[in-house]
């Protein structure tokens, strides 16, 4: 009988550990602070690189119709899905599903057809679910696009809708997410303006074209006071995140980097669901992502409820929002940008708090939070 701790060693795939100063870990921390200060170059080279492919497959589905559309990945590939579904959904006028990878292959496929557009992410090109995801999904008609940051991966070479991220993740996921939503408004565009949608698609080309310059302006901007609010709450064992629609995708992103470089616990939910549990407790920190006048009277009610239960508040909001500025107890005022390429834009300055969190952890040597310790 195979022993547990044999067992471990097979599954275990992180090389890194939780320990205060680990070096592998903060090997990866210092790649991830030179890949998220470069995210406005990997989308626009991502971006640039993929136009004729992109083209090629808005021909392809030109006259194909297309009733459902599922956006298949693990972890941030799988997050990135929520960020630019109401997009994609507003483009392709189709149901558009984010759906973890193990679980479509396992429980998903069997409703996949030929009027069917899967999108499958992997970084490496060779994860085991997305794979087998899209290999059933292609057996069973569906139109297959897979995206990779790796070239030559069987990703990039099974599927003939590939397309390449040109993004690295030698640290943990930052460029590689966002130029990865940005390629897929891309690609819905790149199929609306096929099947006759012209000013929606100019819409969506316009603001991508300008993404790659806000991005480097945002990360500019809070790489300083992230880092000072990472020294504020350096020795916090617990970070709540909360974003409505599509900006709960930056919360998830805020609380896997958290989780990644910190080490620490981070919860990300969407953002009415604060208020269906007694989440908050005294002292608990909480991000609210609140770009949008939708979502707007919520995160000012859940700013509220952090105040009364005695919680810490970070708001992310637009320039010129001021009643959310003055509940919260920090507010970090973004651009405007259209509601589309918001949640790409807001995931910057949470990478900016996961990585300056870390370090300031490791300023004072603590590794992760342990029950009772």
């Amino acid at each position: 009988m195979i022993s547990i701790e044999q067992r471990l060693r097979e599954i275990r795939r992180e090389s890194s550990s939780d320990a205060p100063g680990d070096p592998e870990r903060f090997r990866r921390v210092a790649l991830t602070n030179d890949e998220m200060m470069r995210q406005g170059d990997a989308i626009r080279e991502t971006l640039a690189a993929n136009a004729e492919p992109l083209a090629a497959i808005g021909r392809d589905l030109a006259q194909r119709r297309i009733r459902r559309v599922v956006l298949v990945g693990c972890g941030d590939s799988w997050i990135s899905g929520y960020g630019v579904r109401r997009a994609m959904e507003t483009l392709l006028h189709a149901p558009v599903e984010p759906y973890e990878a193990f679980d479509f292959a396992t429980y998903g496929t069997d409703t996949i057809g030929d009027e069917t557009l899967v999108v499958g992410l992997s970084s490496s090109g060779k994860t085991e679910p997305v794979m087998d995801g899209l290999s059933a999904s292609a057996e069973r008609g569906a139109y297959v696009v897979g995206l990779s940051n790796t070239l030559g991966s069987p990703l990039m070479e099974r599927f003939p809708g590939a397309l390449h991220i040109r993004a690295t993740r030698g640290g943990w996921p930052t460029q590689s997410s966002t130029a990865a939503m940005s390629l897929k408004l891309a690609l819905a565009c790149a199929i609306a303006r096929a099947k006759g949608e012209g000013p929606a698609a100019d819409a969506v080309a316009e603001a991508l074209s300008t993404l790659p310059d806000t991005v480097d302006a945002v990360a500019n901007a809070f790489y300083e006071p992230a880092r000072a609010l990472g020294e504020r709450l350096a020795r916090a064992d617990l970070v709540l995140l909360a974003g409505a629609g599509p900006h709960y995708a930056p919360a998830a992103f805020g609380a896997a980097k958290l989780k990644e470089l910190a080490p620490i616990h981070a919860i990300a939910f969407p953002l009415e669901e604060y208020h269906h549990y007694r989440t908050q407790k005294a002292g608990d920190a909480i991000f609210l992502v609140a770009p949008d006048t939708a979502s707007r009277t919520r995160a000012l009610e859940t700013a509220i409820m952090s105040r009364g239960c005695e919680g810490f508040c970070i708001v992310l909001a637009p320039e010129g929002e001021t009643e959310l500025a003055e509940i919260a107890d920090v507010a970090w005022s973004l651009p405007l940008v259209p509601d589309l390429v918001a949640p790409i834009v807001y995931s910057v300055p949470l990478h900016l708090f996961g990585y300056h969190v870390a370090m300031a952890r490791d300023a004072l040597g603590l590794g992760a939070p342990r029950l009772g310790g």
